[in-house]
This record gives C-alpha cells, structure tokens and sequence, in this order.
C-alpha cells in the first residue's frame, strides 16, 4: 500500500510540474511580447486619457519606469493564462475532491462560459475606465487644487492605482456568471446569496480598504459598486433560473 501512494505521489508531482511548465510558458511568452510591444502603449494610453488637466507624472527612482514596464507585462501574461489556470483548478478538484462531485462543464458550456466571462470583464474594464476612474481622479485632482497643493504623482503609483482599479471592476462584473454557475449546478442556492449579503457587503468593503489608499470616500466609490453589483447579480439569477 505505501508502495502505491508513493508511486501515486510522485505521478501527481509530476504532472504538477509540467502544468507549471506551460503555465510559466504561457506568461514568459505573453510577458516578453508585452514588454517589448504593449507596455509603452498602455502607460502612455493611461496617462493621455485619465491623468487630469494639471497634474504632473514624476520618477521617484530610476528604474521605476523599467519595473513599471515589468509588472505591468507581468499581470497581462497572468490574464492570458488565467483560464488555463482556471481549468486546471476544475480538474483538480473534481478529481481529488467532492465538491465538484456533482458539478460537470461540457465543452460548448466551458466555451460559453469563458466568452460570457470576457465579455463582463471588458465592460467592467470599459465602465471603470471611461466613467468611474475620470470622475474619480479629477474629483481627487479638484480636492487637492482647492487646497492650494501641486499634484505631482509617481508614474509608478498612478498606473498600479489605475491598474488596480480596472481590474477590481473586471473582476466585480464577474458576479453574475459565478452566481448563476453556482445556482445553475446546485452548489449553493439563490436563498443562501440573499441570507448572507451582510456578510459579503462586509467582504466587499475590507477589499475596498485593502485595495484603495486609506480614506473613506475612496474606500465608498469602490465598495458601493461592489454592492449594487452585488444585488443586481441576484436579480439577474433569479430572472435566468
């Protein structure tokens, strides 16, 4: 018997090692082509599009715009790669586990599914972008005019808050496809989001304070959203099932 789990063990270390292998392949070639094409782009679409009127990028330290450059290359080849990821987390716990015991994704629903998921993540992309995050950096700008005060931000700073901010919308526009998965398989009810929207009203407001710098109305402009998504997503699978 110890002979077989030991075998057992080193077949499952091994095809952990060669998932890592092309995960890692899959950022390293997304990450190179990023830094060498994209990531100029984008920093310069960012600063054009929502740095206010006035405000002013600076250096804090020579590399910052090398390492800038880095991670930003770095979390586009974590977005390719994601869903290769996402699959093989679903494989692993239905095999090694029963919590996906009764839970099975054909091909066609995987497909649907991961176009419905992109789709919600450019539009919560687009709405952070193009509506909340103007609104919100030239409110930010206005306060600190008014106070008679300069605005010169990193370079560094600005695009991760930006970066950040976009992602956390790209992820928030997800809660309807999650609920309506979670419902639609029998993994939880609709009765079980509506009991306990306390406590995620809770959950989304300690991520807006982990994500936001440390003042309340920041804090507001990301968790209210939350929120509202939040009750919208119930909705929207009440009405789908």
């Amino acid at each position: 018997m110890s002979e077989f789990t030991a075998k057992e063990l080193a077949e499952v270390l091994v095809a952990i090692r060669v998932r890592l292998i092309r995960i890692l392949a899959i950022v390293a070639v997304v990450w190179a082509i990023s830094f060498l094409y994209i990531s100029d782009f984008i920093i310069q679409k960012i600063k054009e599009d929502l740095l206010p009127e006035g405000a002013n990028l600076i250096y804090q330290a020579p590399l910052e715009g090398m390492i800038l450059k880095l991670k930003i290359s770095l979390i586009l080849g974590f977005i390719v790669a994601l869903p290769y990821i996402v699959i093989l987390a679903y494989r692993t716990l239905r095999d090694r586990t029963e919590f996906f015991s009764n839970f099975e994704i054909s091909r066609s629903q995987a497909i649907v599914y991961g176009i419905v998921s992109v789709i919600l993540f450019a539009a919560g992309v687009a709405y952070g972008y193009t509506l909340m995050l103007p609104l919100f950096l030239q409110f930010l700008y206005e306060s600190a005019k008014s106070q008679g005060v300069l605005a010169f931000y990193s370079l560094a700073e600005f695009i991760n808050f930006v970066v950040m901010m976009l992602a956390v919308f790209g992820v928030i526009f997800q809660m309807p496809l999650f609920m309506y998965i979670l419902v639609k398989n029998g993994i939880t009810s609709l009765e079980t989001f509506k009991y306990y929207r306390r406590h995620f009203y809770v959950a989304f407001f300690t991520v807006a304070a982990i994500v936001t710098p440390p003042d309340v109305f920041t804090q507001l402009m990301v968790g209210v959203p939350m929120v509202l998504f939040y009750e919208i997503s119930i909705l929207v699978v009440k009405i789908l099932t």
